[in-house]
């Protein structure tokens, strides 16, 4: 599958509403890119919608446990360790397991941003 990329970063300020405290801490960017989850057992074919240095956000095509540990497989640029954070409908997020540098790198290498 082909990278789309969008031209900016999104905005990664993400407020809790109980709190006012932003939850984020690394910018996203958007982006349509094939890959599958690995959790030991099953592997789920999905495609990252966004992306940054310490997670991602998936469309999937079945759930898998919420924090679960997976291995996120994603074509032609590496396995990535990472913990199933949040499901709903047909989207998971997921959080990187890796230091963030390392992991913005490869994100760097791999699509630019």
């Amino acid at each position: 599958m082909r990278a789309v990329v969008g031209e900016s970063m999104m905005a990664d300020q993400h407020h809790d509403t109980s709190t006012g405290a932003e939850r984020r801490q690394h910018a996203r960017s958007a982006l349509l890119y094939s890959c599958s989850i690995y959790d030991g057992e099953t592997t789920v074919d999905c495609v990252i919608k966004d992306i940054s240095a310490s997670g991602a956000r998936l469309m999937v095509e079945k759930r898998i446990a919420a924090d679960h540990e997976v291995v996120l497989d994603i074509d032609g640029v590496g396995l990535f360790p990472s913990r199933i954070v949040w499901q709903a409908d047909h989207h998971a997020g997921i959080r990187f397991l890796s230091d963030t540098s390392l992991v913005k790198s490869w994100i760097s290498s791999a699509w630019g941003k």
